[in-house]
């Protein structure tokens, strides 16, 4: 029975971390014959990757971002106003709260629209992870492998700015023609009103962001921030501990132990040398990697072999593109969208596809010949 029931976890536990466990994999095979040293682990971005997602939850459980959006579309009275909202919302705030978390926060706000006004909202769902994984690109803690390449390779906030500004723009316009051209019919929506919880913990919050970004943009020590920050939510909210993706955290340090093994390997500079040594190439690989196995651990992995920091940071942005494991917003949106009843995962899958394959081709062109070549 205990063999049964282990199997059964093992089950369940392994297509929810399957990222994590090949990362942890790969680091304990390439520790074999090379003692792993603590200096390949970046303790400064796992220290503020942490922070960044205890304080956003934080905000999620007060409810803050669903405000907000109830907000704004309750003043909404048309298809093309709603969907214009739906989207916005979700491009601007993934800037600042990843993009995981805006999908996770306003897809269900689509969703509940839909089912209102008996609409499947496939279509516009597709348009806010398209908001969501390229509006995120603005700035470094707007993803996960933003921050992580912002930090490995020591960039400037106006340097980053500087590399994705352009991609950022180009997403907007077409996202804005994209609304433009949806129908003008008139909708009455009612939404309930969402309560804000308690003021002093909105206050700590709101502090502790602005802690947090102060750490990200190396203005304060971020051993301070993490320490501020465990220390207060610790005393007034220590239940947001339990919902950190440690599965991420995680998965970095096996990546970063995995890199720092096998980076002096013969084999591993040969490849280097080969597909990594010029901004095409970096370009090219880090768009096709990320359709493979995701953007984040695509950039943690080629971060280590390529000094071109440009061009990782633009391929795995638009890599984000494409397929639906290319980004983790995109499998949450697409799991959102099919857990209701009556959902079309075929015809999901088909706009999804046209949009991304849309996306990756005409931005990743144009990003290359604007920026890369």
């Amino acid at each position: 029975m205990r063999i049964k029931s282990m199997w059964l976890w093992i089950g369940a536990f392994l297509p929810r971390n399957v990222i994590m466990v090949v990362a942890c994999t790969l680091a304990i095979v390439s520790s074999v014959g090379h003692v792993p040293q603590l200096s390949y682990i970046d303790f400064s971005l796992l220290g503020l990757l942490f922070c960044l997602m205890v304080v956003v939850n934080g905000f999620k459980k007060l409810k803050i971002l669903d405000y907000l959006a109830v907000h704004i579309l309750k003043r909404c009275v048309s298809l093309r106003t709603i969907t214009a909202a739906l989207v916005g919302i979700t491009f601007f705030v993934s800037m600042l709260v990843t993009n995981d978390v805006a999908v996770m926060t306003f897809v269900p706000l689509s969703l509940v629209i839909g089912n209102q006004i008996n609409m499947d909202m496939a279509k516009i769902i597709v348009w806010q992870t398209l908001a969501a994984n390229l509006g995120s690109a603005l700035m470094p803690m707007g993803s996960p492998h933003n921050l992580f390449l912002y930090a490995h390779y020591s960039m400037t906030p106006w340097q980053f700015l500087s590399y994705t500004l352009l991609l950022v723009t180009i997403t907007a316009l077409w996202l804005g023609w994209l609304v433009a051209h949806e129908s003008e019919t008139s909708l009455d929506i009612t939404l309930e009103s969402v309560e804000v919880g308690s003021n002093r913990e909105l206050y700590m919050f709101i502090c502790l962001f602005v802690l947090a970004l102060l750490g990200v943009f190396r203005l304060v020590d971020y051993r301070l921030v993490v320490a501020i920050t465990i220390i207060f939510v610790g005393v007034f909210a220590r239940q947001l501990f339990l919902t950190v993706d440690y599965s991420l955290l995680i998965t970095f340090v096996g990546f970063f132990l995995f890199i720092g093994n096998v980076s002096h390997l013969p084999l591993v500079l040969g490849v280097k040398n080969s597909f990594m040594d010029n901004g095409t190439g970096v370009y090219c690989v880090s768009i096709l990697v990320s359709q493979i196995i995701s953007n984040v651990p695509a950039a943690i992995l080629l971060a280590g072999f390529t000094d071109y920091a440009k061009e990782l940071l633009l391929g795995v942005n638009v890599g984000g593109l494409g397929t639906l494991i290319a980004s983790m917003a995109s499998v949450i949106s697409y799991k959102l969208y099919v857990e209701q009843k009556n959902a079309n995962r075929r015809a999901y899958l088909n706009i999804f596809t046209y949009y991304n394959i849309m996306g990756v081709l005409v931005l990743g062109t144009l990003i290359y010949l604007l920026e890369i070549r």
